[in-house]
């Protein structure tokens, strides 16, 4: 019943395209994995078509926020260079543990 309205808040509340799709290179992406603009678009290039292959090529979205801080501005970034719409391009797979998990220090 509260997520109801979470779409309509999503829309109202998106940030503007230039905080989405950052133009400068050295803007990092993924901050737990010190992903940056560059190195997406990079990737992009030479044929991660998705969220999920971007994994693979810079391991984007496999820090531990799991991707929550980062999947919109990928998902934005490979839509906008493939030229497809961000529901084409994908998002991010949920894999567990579907929170993040703090380390045990013994």
């Amino acid at each position: 019943m509260h997520g109801r309205g979470r779409r309509f808040l999503d829309l109202l509340y998106r940030p503007a395209p230039q905080f989405r799709v950052p133009k400068a290179p050295e803007t990092i992406v993924c901050r737990c994995e010190e992903v940056t603009a560059g190195q997406i678009r990079d990737a992009v290039a030479k044929g991660a078509t998705g969220p999920n292959q971007l994994k693979v090529f810079l391991r984007c979205g496999m820090g531990p926020c799991q991707g929550c801080l980062c999947n919109l501005t990928v998902t934005e970034m490979v839509a906008t260079q493939r030229g497809v719409t961000p529901s084409e391009a994908g998002t991010y797979r949920a894999r567990p543990p579907f929170k993040p998990v703090k380390a045990v220090v013994r």
